[in-house]
């Protein structure tokens, strides 16, 4: 029989499942369209996202801790969109048996563009365009941005929207994680200058503090927001929308314990270490579940994902199950691709160059990749951008080669290059 000491370093398991800015939609935008009254336009598997992932969740028995979503339900501040969005989501947080569902706040889900020109057009047909930029979000039902199973009063998902609206910020908390949701998004209005960017403003920093306090360093602990904590460019462009003061927002968190990052806006998605000296939180851009990838720029896929988290001692361990979408295929698993995430992706591995000087000294070779994993487990460890400069390195300063399977691109074997 276990001690007490032996349960409490026993690792944390938890398991979310990511939705990365839906964008049900109308009528363009996005492939998640639906009709007039809120329901799919579309329930064939393959024409439909949503669609799609219902039936992926049932045949496949798929269940999830929590669902996040960093925002965007919506397309273009649509109330009908934005409505129907949350009421999907509620909708698969319980066929997920999920215990909470979890949504930070994005620029499409608030009016943040000038209303002035309605209200001109017809001022009493149009009061409700004076609205302040929220109130689509504070009307939905159950109460966003968290339901938790159970709260069949919803006692306390009020108590949590008014928490979230009146603060920036909420940390749910459950048995074994603790999430917190930060309105990147609170401080739009109807200034064009406000549309793109995110903010975390000195009031925000003081709420944060407050609710780190309340944090236990035992649970596995996400935060999640729309923009990115910090700069995120893509192909040249659109660096400017990142969180202002973001880079506050990481050091408390990194101060506090071991942090999981989950954002959105980008459509693009990528998984890195926070810029920093110390143990800063791991950075997830999560990708859009169906935003039409044409209009983007960059390279870019539709993408859900299933992503198990683990708190070891020394920090967190992740694994991602993910899948690609496409019209007419529908869901695939996601095979590597460049620095994107591939269903297998992974993170907890902090230090590439020891894995490097670690394979680097295996033999004999020839060797199963299965194999060097066993002995360098690290190496399987390995964000997707880092696992690739790893390989590029051993080539270019070792002359190590990792075959590459040309059917799943999954890594096969390491040989010696020929001389």
């Amino acid at each position: 029989m276990e001690d007490a000491t032996e349960r409490e370093q026993s690792p944390v398991e938890a398991v979310f499942a990511i939705l990365g800015d839906p964008h049900f939609t109308e009528e363009h935008g996005s492939h998640l369209k639906i009709n007039k009254g809120g329901e799919l336009a579309s329930n064939v598997p393959t024409t439909n996202p949503w669609a799609g992932l219902n039936d992926l969740v049932a045949s496949r028995g798929l269940k999830a801790d929590a669902i996040l979503c960093p925002g965007d339900i919506a397309f273009q501040s649509s109330a009908i969109t934005l409505s129907a969005g949350w009421k999907h989501m509620v909708d698969l947080g319980e066929r997920m048996g999920c215990e909470h569902v979890i949504c930070a706040t994005g620029n499409h889900d608030v009016t943040s563009r000038s209303q002035a020109e309605n209200l001109k057009k017809a001022v009493i047909r149009n009061l409700k365009a004076g609205y302040g930029p929220f109130e689509q979000l504070k009307c939905l039902h159950p109460p966003y941005p968290s339901v938790t199973r159970g709260d069949t009063d919803h006692l306390q998902g009020r108590d949590h929207r008014v928490r979230y609206f009146g603060a920036g910020l909420l940390l749910v908390t459950a048995a074994k994680y603790q999430i917190l949701i930060v309105n990147s998004c609170g401080e739009h209005g109807h200034d064009e200058f406000e549309h793109e960017r995110g903010t975390f403003p000195p009031s925000a920093v003081n709420e944060l503090k407050a609710a780190l306090k309340q944090c236990d360093p035992a649970k596995i602990s996400v935060a999640v927001m729309h923009h990115p904590p910090e700069s995120h460019t893509q192909d040249g462009a659109g660096a400017h929308d990142f969180v202002d003061n973001g880079q506050e927002l990481l050091k408390l968190l990194a101060d506090q314990g071991d942090w999981l990052v989950v954002h959105g806006h980008k459509h693009e998605a990528r998984l890195r270490q926070a810029s920093g000296s110390g143990l800063q939180p791991i950075v997830f851009g999560a990708a859009s579940l169906a935003i039409h990838i044409e209009a983007v720029k960059g390279t870019v896929r539709n993408q859900f994902y299933l992503l198990k988290v683990r708190l070891e001692p020394r920090g967190l361990i992740g694994r991602f199950q993910t899948w690609d979408w496409s019209t007419g295929r529908g869901w695939e698993p996601a095979r590597p691709d460049g620095d994107g995430i591939y269903d297998g992706a992974a993170f907890g591995a902090r230090e590439p160059g020891r894995v490097i000087t670690d394979i680097v000294a295996l033999s004999p070779l020839p060797m199963d990749w299965s194999e060097v994993i066993r002995r360098v487990p690290d190496a399987d460890l390995l964000p997707p951008e880092a696992r690739n400069q790893v390989r590029q390195r051993l080539r270019a300063r070792h002359s190590l080669h990792i075959h590459i399977d040309s059917k799943d691109g999954q890594w096969t074997k390491l040989e010696k290059v020929a001389s």
